[in-house]
């Protein structure tokens, strides 16, 4: 569960236990989601990091200084790639065993396929500006798929860019 005092519990759900006590964010953690598998825990903050931890032994195996504040993380299917709201990253280029801990700071970890700037200014491919976005066309709220990228604006307009892969 997400916390306001910096760090993650996990509890038991049966007899509502605190199992785990996960710390290492410095600000507020606002997301918080389990892998597929039940491995892993990532987790975003308000300090503009995410942290993948070992769910069985509470360790930080990654943090990745994302540069924003995400709300919206899950897993992909198979545990590689953390998909979000301004698109994927690339969990396994980020590190090379998911084993021991590492800290990606170099200009903020690799996105992989279609995302948003940190800035929000940009549509990225492969966290390479692709396409400017005007001030009243930057997002709110955003959703980021494969093939395209969904902006809420704060005056209530909604657009949907449909990208599709360059196969000429």
């Amino acid at each position: 569960m997400a916390s306001w005092d910096e760090t993650v519990k996990i509890w038991d759900a049966t007899d509502g236990t605190c199992l785990q006590t996960l710390e290492g964010h410095s600000r507020g953690v606002n997301s918080v989601v389990f892998s597929h598998d039940d491995k892993h825990l990532a987790s975003a903050s308000y300090d503009q990091t995410v942290k993948i931890w070992d769910a069985t032994n509470g360790m930080c195996l990654q943090t990745l200084d994302v540069g924003t504040s995400l709300r919206n993380i899950l897993f992909d299917r198979f545990g590689c790639f953390l998909l979000t709201e301004i698109g994927a990253f690339d969990l396994e280029a980020q590190s090379a065993p998911m084993l021991k801990q590492s800290t990606t700071s170099y200009g903020g970890p690799q996105q992989d396929g279609l995302g948003l700037s940190i800035d929000k200014k940009w549509i990225v491919r492969d966290s390479e500006n692709m396409l400017w976005l005007p001030p009243d066309y930057r997002p709110s709220v955003s959703s980021v798929t494969a093939l395209a990228v969904a902006i809420g604006c704060s005056t209530g307009r909604v657009i949907i860019f449909n990208l599709f892969n360059d196969f000429g």
